[in-house]
């Protein structure tokens, strides 16, 4: 095990969402959504922590009615489950040491397919691309990115390209 991955433990941060009533077409605005970034010590105590589905502000999207995208910092992947049902796993890039990823419970705030950084540049000097942008806090986003193996962005966190997309058409 790396020493980044020794001092994250077995963190893990979980988003958790229930969506829209109601299914639209991709062209026409979206309801609001409620989301949260979770923090537990295992995807059970993560999922025991979950708000009910009765809360007055949770919505729903058809067909799924509970849908989870669990964050491990430590095994740097991802599970995302529908209704209690594993749909996805894959890897990714948290934020490194000098730029850590935060940790705790936070709302999707906003969504953008083209999104590119108002902080960061390229290697060649120019905005970076965040394809498929899903800003969770502040500054940070789930996107689309590069995947060296370890903990490497400023923060925010990255995915596989397909992964990204189909995330962000999920959530």
């Amino acid at each position: 095990m790396n020493p980044t991955a020794q001092a994250l433990g077995w963190t893990l941060i979980a988003l958790s969402l229930t969506a829209c009533a109601r299914t639209r077409a991709r062209a026409e605005a979206a309801e609001p959504r409620e989301a949260f970034w979770r923090m537990g010590e295992s995807m059970g105590e993560v999922l025991a922590q979950a708000a009910p589905l009765n809360s007055p502000q949770t919505t729903i999207l058809t067909p799924a009615q509970r849908r989870e995208l669990v964050i491990s910092l430590a095994q740097q992947g991802f599970s995302y489950w529908e209704d209690g049902v594993l749909q996805r796993t894959g890897p990714i890039s948290s934020g490194s040491a000098a730029h850590p990823t935060p940790k705790g419970r936070f709302r999707v705030l906003t969504k953008d397919p083209d999104k590119v950084s108002s902080r960061y540049t390229n290697q060649l000097g120019m905005p970076a691309w965040m394809p498929y942008a899903i800003q969770f806090h502040g500054h940070y986003f789930l996107h689309e990115g590069w995947l060296p193996g370890h903990p490497d962005s400023h923060g925010c966190i990255r995915l596989h390209e397909q992964d990204a997309r189909f995330l962000f058409e999920r959530l």
